[in-house]
């Protein structure tokens, strides 16, 4: 009864570490995928000519889109 206990203590502690390695993974996916989107956006920005209050909502869009990547990241 005794190593029943030890392995399931032993099991918890290990599915406790894998769980949070795999949301680290899924973190890190996300924030490279938000990267990579803020990316091409700067592109298309670069491509299209859009006028001056067009671009203030992307920008806005843009640090919005930042702050809840930086709040993620916390």
């Amino acid at each position: 009864m005794k190593t029943f206990f030890q392995d399931e203590f032993m099991n918890k502690k290990l599915l406790s570490r894998i769980t949070r390695e795999i949301k680290k993974e899924q973190l890190e996916r996300t924030i490279n995928e938000i990267d990579y989107l803020n990316e091409l956006q700067a592109h298309v920005l670069c491509r299209c000519d859009f006028t001056d209050s067009q671009n203030s909502q992307l920008d806005f869009i843009k640090k919005v889109n930042n702050a809840k990547r930086q709040n993620l990241q916390a």
